[in-house]
């Protein structure tokens, strides 16, 4: 039977829909909770490592279950007297329990009962949230008996469960779906853009990250690799619903260390493919560096639009670095950068912050832009009349027409006479006037060149046909 009781009051957690249950997985460091967080969400966002405090940041996804939607939230270790970032995360974890509407309490069944557990969940009942106990890693009911210990902790809902294997997850659902509160919110806004932060370790992505979602979302230490797992959250900007998404700093290969590290910088490489627009944040006291190139030309190939956020301008500035010529030197460097919006930003101060979201917003039209053909074969006509197009091979190349095959990077298929060893110079100075005449700022555009007949008759007829009815 579900249940009809309304919302109690909770502390809102940035990234969740107003009204919209929360289910928190608590517990002490190593006792499965990101495991599930997996199983339950259905997907495999949160890094699961042996090494106890794996989890830092709040994990947020939305899952569902009997037709009930709810926001589930994977924290970091309760240790409690830990002292320095451990303690922090311990702060973050008891946050979320006062955003829950239920609260699951993860126990490492195979470890048995410590002080540390009784501690932790009488502090977790102080909050005054519903509390269903969950005893994890008992693989098989063999092992029930063992755990016989946690009823002393006099949790009324006991679940003898395996995040890894599936077992006695459904019946804790079915628990869960009981406890939750009428739900109140409309349904979630479908979101208009996906944007992530990604670049080296200790760069300001979290910083960041909590000033654009004016909360405290993401941990922030100056030990680099504080950013483990990626961080959504859930955002509304000038009438559009944005997701941002922090991830874990990424180092050079040879500088990687050990299997966690390997698992957040796989997961950020995921996350650029996931993702529309990335701002690759660098440090302006360093200068953009040649790492921050190559993240760069990740994204390029990855058919994503991009942004360099220059962050720590308020350190470069007192060195007397001006903004003109740390462009001019960052496009002398690195030309293939010159179509990414650079902006100047202080995440300490908030200078230039407020510059993102709004240039965000104007790169992820034009990554999703779509063209006349008519349009685009006038700026042909005064390309090709203001530089005539090359010899190849003897053969004057002829343009004969271009119309958009594709969006989301905008790809553009030219018709001509010759399709192959067209001058890099020329493709250069083609992509060029598309870019000024369009307004392509900070998305790739695609350019290919096919040669009359080599498609079906059909395609190029109707294209020639638009181009003709627009003109």
């Amino acid at each position: 039977m579900t249940a009809t009781r309304t919302c109690t009051s909770r502390t809102a957690l940035p990234g969740v829909s107003p009204g919209l249950p929360v289910v928190s997985l608590v517990g002490r460091a190593n006792a499965g909770k990101s495991t599930l967080f997996n199983r339950i969400t259905r997907r495999g966002r949160a890094i699961v490592s042996p090494i106890a405090g794996t989890t830092r940041d709040l994990n947020l996804l939305a899952a569902e279950h009997q037709g009930r939607h709810f926001a589930v939230v994977d924290s970091g270790g309760l240790e409690l007297g830990a002292e320095g970032l451990s303690e922090r995360v311990a702060a973050e974890a008891l946050r979320a329990v006062a955003a829950a509407d239920v609260v699951v309490f993860v126990v490492d069944g195979r470890a048995g009962l410590s002080a540390a557990d009784t501690e932790a969940l009488s502090l977790i009942r102080e909050v005054g949230r519903p509390i269903l106990l969950a005893v994890n890693k008992l693989d098989s009911p063999a092992l029930d008996a063992g755990a016989a210990e946690f009823h002393s902790l006099g949790v009324e809902r006991l679940f003898m469960v395996s995040a890894s294997h599936g077992r006695g997850v459904e019946e804790l659902l079915d628990a869960i779906v009981e406890l939750l509160p009428t739900q109140s919110a409309q349904a979630a806004a479908p979101v208009d853009l996906r944007i992530a932060l990604i670049g080296r370790p200790n760069v300001g992505k979290s910083s960041l990250t909590n000033c654009l979602a004016r909360a405290q979302r993401s941990l922030v230490d100056a030990t680099p690799g504080t950013t483990r797992d990626p961080v959504d959250v859930r955002i509304a900007s000038d009438g559009h619903e944005l997701i941002l998404i922090d991830t874990a700093g990424i180092r050079r290969p040879a500088r990687v260390e050990g299997e966690l590290e390997r698992h957040s910088v796989g997961r950020a490489i995921e996350i650029i493919r996931r993702a529309e627009v990335l701002l690759l944040v660098v440090d302006a006291s360093e200068g953009i560096t040649d790492q921050d190139a190559r993240l760069a030309r990740l994204v390029e190939s990855a058919d994503r639009a991009l942004m360099v956020i220059c962050n720590k301008w308020d350190v470069a500035a007192r060195t007397g670095r001006k903004q003109a010529s740390f462009t001019r030197d960052a496009h002398q460097r690195f030309p293939f950068l010159e179509f990414a919006p650079l902006i100047y930003t202080s995440a300490t101060t908030g200078d230039g912050v407020r510059d993102i979201l709004p240039e965000a917003l104007r790169v992820g039209a034009n990554f999703r832009a779509v063209f006349q053909t008519a349009h685009l074969n006038r700026i042909l006509e005064q390309a090709t009349a203001a530089m005539d197009p090359p010899l190849v091979a003897g053969r004057r190349l002829k343009l004969l027409y271009v119309t958009q095959v594709a969006s989301s990077p905008p790809r553009l298929m030219f018709f001509s006479n010759l399709e192959r060893d067209i001058p890099a110079h020329y493709i250069r100075f083609l992509e060029n006037r598309f870019r000024a005449a369009l307004g392509l700022s900070g998305t790739p555009l695609r350019m290919v060149f096919r040669k009359r007949g080599a498609v079906k008759s059909d395609h190029r007829q109707a294209a020639a046909a638009d181009y003709d009815q627009d003109r």
